[in-house]
């Protein structure tokens, strides 16, 4: 229960999903931190946290004034809510809502729609795309408020589900100190450009991949490394392809998913980020580095153009040349780097998670007046 007045608390409802996955990815942990970042600062509301199976353990959350609900599988998941113990405000992690029940007031939260702008052209990736927008579309718009994460995001929930911009607020993602995390050794060349992420198109690693190849031709005392994990296929063997045809084998190191203190070691060395994916709700890597004391090289759309900021290098990601010729300027100009790295330690400290969960309950307190 609540440590307030019972008279001024109020219950709210918070859907965790997902939630208790094998391998988290970069969704469950962004709605995990902002769930957090809430009850990290709010002891007078109680809350109900609503999972949709059982998990193997109870989610590690601050307080003593939330509890845990299953509300059982099956395709209609959600609308086992109107059976469940009731809250004043429901705050949807997904832009997804019950079919048939109708919170009292809702609020949606939406990353990004990288299903929808980088699409497969398979028949069966096609059919979930449409339905998939159909389900946000409809969950958008039956929502009483739209919380966006960047304003990238904002533009796409006006653009392409028709919602009114007065509807949706921007609060911008926390992001984890990564540096300040005790650093573990990974074998590593003396000198090189960083990415981190999956191997996957939406991530871009050809065109860094191709990038390194350009800028390798005149600096040849640098290595590219990649981390993360490959996403086995066309797309992942193409890069070892270009790979083993340029001869780049020793000089392109794929190290696999590192942890957060593998991460501390290598982000601390690197000469830069090389971040320039096509599209993210979000993207953590840069605020981590630029919390480093590293300079980055990211896209110039979707949110890190706004991440990123002027603390950033920003380039087409459709263009390894000019992805090139940023880690040139890197390489070569010392005061811009310095003056990036300036900027992004102050760039980075505009973002914290306690911050994300002030501004949600301040939203979240509002609309239950």
């Amino acid at each position: 229960m609540g440590t307030g007045s019972q008279e001024m608390s109020m219950k709210i409802g918070i859907i965790l999903h997902p939630y208790d996955e094998d391998k988290p990815a970069g969704l469950a942990r962004t709605i995990f931190e902002l769930t957090k970042g809430m009850l990290e600062i709010d002891k007078d509301n109680e809350y109900i946290i609503f999972v949709k199976n059982k998990p193997r353990r109870d989610p590690e959350l601050p307080g003593n004034n939330w509890r845990l609900e299953v509300l059982g599988g099956g395709m209609f998941w959600l609308d086992h809510l109107r059976r469940a113990p009731r809250a004043d405000v429901y705050l949807f992690n997904t832009p997804v809502m019950p079919f048939f029940w109708k919170p009292l007031k809702s609020v949606v939260i939406a990353l990004d729609f990288a299903y929808w702008h980088l699409s497969s052209q398979a028949l069966e990736n096609q059919i979930r795309r449409i339905i998939t927008f159909l389900l946000h579309k409809f969950s958008l718009h039956k929502a009483d408020l739209v919380v966006a994460i960047s304003h990238a995001t904002k533009e796409d929930v006006v653009k392409l589900f028709g919602i009114n911009k007065e509807k949706i607020t921007v609060v911008w993602c926390g992001f984890k100190k990564i540096c300040a995390v005790e650093a573990k050794k990974v074998p590593l060349p003396q000198k090189f450009f960083f990415f981190a992420g999956i191997i996957k198109p939406r991530k871009n690693v050809f065109n860094i991949v191709k990038a390194f190849y350009e800028f390798n031709k005149i600096h040849t005392e640098y290595c590219l490394v990649l981390a993360g994990n490959p996403a086995h296929g066309e797309y992942h063997d193409a890069i070892l392809r270009f790979v083993k045809e340029k001869k780049l084998e020793e000089k392109v190191l794929f190290i696999g998913h590192l942890d957060d203190r593998e991460l501390s070691y290598v982000y601390r060395r690197t000469e830069a980020l090389v971040f320039p994916t096509l599209i993210e709700g979000f993207g953590y890597p840069v605020l981590e580095v630029m919390d480093c004391g590293v300079p980055v090289i990211t896209s110039d759309r979707s949110s890190l153009k706004e991440i990123g900021g002027d603390a950033a290098l920003l380039v087409n990601p459709y263009s390894p040349d000019e992805i090139a010729r940023a880690m040139n300027d890197i390489t070569e100009k010392p005061e811009l780097r310095r003056d990036l790295v300036e900027r992004g330690i102050a760039q980075s400290k505009q973002f914290s998670w306690h911050k994300a969960g002030r501004e949600l309950l301040t939203l979240v307190e509002k609309l239950n007046t």
